[in-house]
């Protein structure tokens, strides 16, 4: 059966139930990138410290640690869908508060809470679309649900500076506060994951979504390679997309064209995503990882060794996004095939709520060598070898599931 034919066999709600989860996404890419554009505002306006802004950048990813990999688990337990409206109220919440916190304490304490809501909401949903997709078409179903975040974090830049040029980056917060209570009523309406109810009236509940189960023999090998893959994975993105806009500026151009390259890494990133997609239908998705991965560091290196032009800075970083967002889209696509339906939630969440200290650490590592004195270029190769070990972990993965599959 080809992918068209497939795509219009699925059910009606099944389409629509893709669309909007896609849409939700774009939602959670505003969410989380939307202090890389309001950094330079918030800087300038309370004197903050580049290290500090670290922090500020890290905040929300150390909350998605806590969401995905302590709130996912239950969607295994009491569906998708209560576990993403919940998400959806707690990452409004944190949006509120970031857009009236009087001081940088109340501003991480609401980024903080922004991210466990999206840690809920991005595990709730990947396991969500993979569902409603089915097995032909989970891995290009992902690939085209997973662009919602990087058209989400375009539109970011765009949405961004149009709110600081009409008032100031405490709007930019309560915009995304908006987007995040506008989904819930839709997302109430959902059909729920076809696969969870059927776990569910077979009474597995009580025995889904258990971490420990992760560890098991069984499990051990795969939930430990998956982990360290998205750690590393996100580690890398996570750097680029915070620190580029304002790496660009420091390297003395104007905080527009820092803007260009960051909105580049997510524009060129979704040919990425849309080439591995295409690929999964013919080939293991898992082993075309792998490659990806060795193109990033390669992208790495040069952007560290050549001209420091803003042509060819800015050309590299986008090819770099292209290679970053389609390996991160490798992994989405892998994960849901590790687990059984009463683990997958808990798998997934696993997986992602670990690369979210990868997140953490990313900006935090380029504040800190920052202060140290390494210059803005150079700072890329401190990242090369993350990519090529999340290379060697992905193809050693690979290997194991074709030596079970034989």
């Amino acid at each position: 059966m080809r992918v068209s034919e497939a795509f219009f066999n699925l059910p009606r709600s099944n389409k629509l139930g893709l669309l909007i989860l896609t849409l939700i996404n774009m939602q959670d890419g505003y969410d989380l990138l939307a202090i890389s554009f309001a950094a330079n505002a918030i800087s300038s306006d309370w004197g903050i410290q580049r290290s500090e802004l670290g922090w500020v950048f890290s905040a929300a990813l150390f909350g998605m640690l806590f969401g995905a990999t302590f709130l996912s688990p239950y969607a295994d337990r009491y569906g998708r869908k209560i576990i993403t409206i919940i998400g959806l109220l707690l990452s409004g919440i944190g949006m509120i508060i970031a857009a009236i916190s009087p001081d940088i304490t109340w501003l991480l304490i609401g980024r903080l809470i922004t991210g466990i809501g999206v840690g809920a909401i991005i595990t709730s949903l990947n396991t969500l679309a993979a569902e409603y997709a089915g097995p032909k078409l989970r891995s290009t179903m992902i690939s085209i649900f997973q662009l919602g975040f990087p058209i989400g974090a375009i539109l970011a830049g765009y949405v961004c500076l149009w709110l600081l040029d009409v008032g100031s980056w405490r709007h930019v917060f309560a915009f995304g506060a908006g987007l995040s209570f506008v989904f819930v009523p839709i997302v109430f309406f959902l059909p729920e994951s076809p696969e969870y109810l059927k776990q569910a009236a077979d009474a597995k509940r009580a025995k889904s979504g258990k971490l420990s189960t992760l560890f098991s023999k069984t499990y051990r090998s795969r939930t430990l390679l998956i982990s360290v893959s998205f750690f590393l994975q996100l580690m890398v993105l996570y750097f680029l997309l915070s620190w580029v806009p304002k790496l660009i500026e420091d390297m003395g151009h104007a905080a527009a064209d820092g803007n260009r390259a960051g909105r580049l890494i997510n524009l060129v990133g979704m040919l990425g995503i849309f080439v591995i997609g295409f690929i999964a239908l013919r080939v293991d998705v898992t082993k075309v990882t792998a490659f990806f991965y060795i193109g990033l560091a390669i992208m790495l290196a040069l952007i560290a060794s050549l001209s420091p032009s803003l042509f060819v800075i800015t050309s590299l970083i986008a090819i770099t996004g292209f290679f970053t967002h389609g390996a991160m889209i490798g992994l989405y696509s892998t994960v849901p095939s590790l687990y059984p339906v009463e683990l997958r939630a808990a798998g997934s969440g696993w997986a992602i709520g670990i690369s979210r200290l990868g997140a953490v650490f990313g900006p935090l590592i380029g504040g800190y060598l920052l202060g140290f004195g390494v210059s803005e270029q150079q700072l890329f190769y401190a990242f090369i070898p993350a990519a090529l070990l999340a290379a060697i972990c992905v193809f050693i993965l690979y290997r194991q599931q074709r030596d079970l599959e034989t």
